[in-house]
């Protein structure tokens, strides 16, 4: 009897346990905030999510808690930064993860999401949108996404959650907007629970959206000089300034009659000497006369440059004085050995000189190394 009522004692005990364990969690994330075309407002995917949490999951320390999805819904939603009012542009139905129970780490208690906004004209959105729910041994990803075909001149939309994985990313010229920028931050969790607009030469960033746990986070306010990790306008840009001078240099190659295709071998070749791309090692070539004692000469016959031998020295010489590209490593024939010769000799070796004994005349060459 004694042994019964110990064991009624003891389960009434876990169970009373179990239940003071599990606590219900909720949280909302926003995803992808980016400008309108007339920065009057911001869109953005947002993720509200439910949970009741079995057990403490914290890594490392604890085994991971069991948790029972209640919600997990996602929606793209547009905010006007005047008065803060939201609509919602799209819903979508309950992601893969609402119902299921997973086991996770805190604080993924509702398995990981992401997602990308991107204009594909000045208002029309592309999309896509990931959840992954943690399964053994593999965890398994479903999107929903919407893509612009401009080839086709169609519109290509998943279905809603298919099995796949998410691959749009990247920054987006519309997380600036003038002197603005929109941010999404964290404060721990695992979504970002607030968006920022962000002013140049303002000290503290503006709230348009934030949870509790984001303010609770910066009670003093949002400082901008500790969000340079989430800050991105010195890269966009530097990406859009990048963009618009190689558009000016296609365009103008262009007007000179210049085909697409040496445009942009033209716009190439342009940027790199403005030094907005990295310069590849060149080599020029220059008659000479007589090589000097000790230096290295190689004979390269007409046979070696018919069969497509040094490409690069055979430029050079038809356009001595003038600097080309180098080509990499010269390939090796079986019936010449001259590849293997100068491979050797440059090997390790930087902003050297050779000579080149060809088309009946003496060629130095040097190389600079990029």
């Amino acid at each position: 009897m004694r042994k019964a009522l110990t064991a009624i004692l003891v389960l009434v005990v876990l169970g009373t346990a179990a239940l003071a364990a599990a606590v219900r969690h909720s949280a909302d994330g926003y995803f992808a905030p980016q400008f309108t075309s007339d920065g009057a407002a911001v869109v953005l995917v947002v993720r509200q999510a439910r949970a009741v949490v079995l057990g403490l999951g914290f890594e490392t320390f604890t085994p991971p808690a069991h948790v029972w999805v209640t919600r997990d819904r996602f929606s793209i939603v547009r905010v006007a930064i005047a008065d803060g009012r939201i609509e919602t542009l799209k819903s979508f139905p309950a992601s893969p993860v609402e119902g299921a129970w997973i086991q996770t780490y805190r604080p993924r208690v509702y398995g990981s999401a992401q997602a990308h906004l991107r204009w594909a004209t000045s208002d029309a959105l592309e999309y896509e949108i990931g959840v992954t729910v943690p399964r053994q041994p593999s965890s398994d990803t479903y999107v929903v996404r919407r893509q612009r075909d401009d080839k086709k001149g169609m519109w290509l939309e998943s279905v809603p959650w298919e099995r796949g994985y998410a691959g749009m990313g990247g920054d987006e010229a519309s997380q600036l907007s003038a002197d603005r920028e929109v941010v999404a931050v964290r404060a721990g969790g695992a979504m970002p629970c607030a968006v920022l607009l962000v002013t140049t030469g303002q000290a503290t960033a503006r709230a348009l959206l934030e949870t509790p746990e984001c303010r609770d986070a910066h009670p003093d306010g949002y400082a901008v000089a500790s969000l340079t990790d989430v800050l991105r306008r010195s890269e966009i840009e530097r990406v859009a300034h990048l963009q618009r001078t190689h558009d000016d240099l296609v365009a103008s190659a262009r007007a000179r009659g210049l085909s697409e295709g040496d445009a942009a071998l033209q716009a190439i070749r342009g940027m790199q000497r403005l030094g907005l791309y990295p310069k590849p090692s060149t080599i020029v070539a220059t008659r000479a006369v007589k090589a000097p004692a000790g230096a290295s000469v190689f004979t390269i016959s007409d046979e070696e440059f018919r069969v497509g031998l040094f490409t690069d020295i055979r430029e050079a010489i038809d356009r001595p004085g003038e600097y080309i590209e180098k080509a990499g490593e010269y390939l090796i024939h079986r019936d010449f050995d001259t590849s293997r010769q100068i491979n050797q000799f440059l090997d390790k070796r930087q902003d050297t000189e050779f000579f080149v004994q060809a088309d009946g005349a003496l060629w130095r060459i040097i190389v600079d190394y990029r």
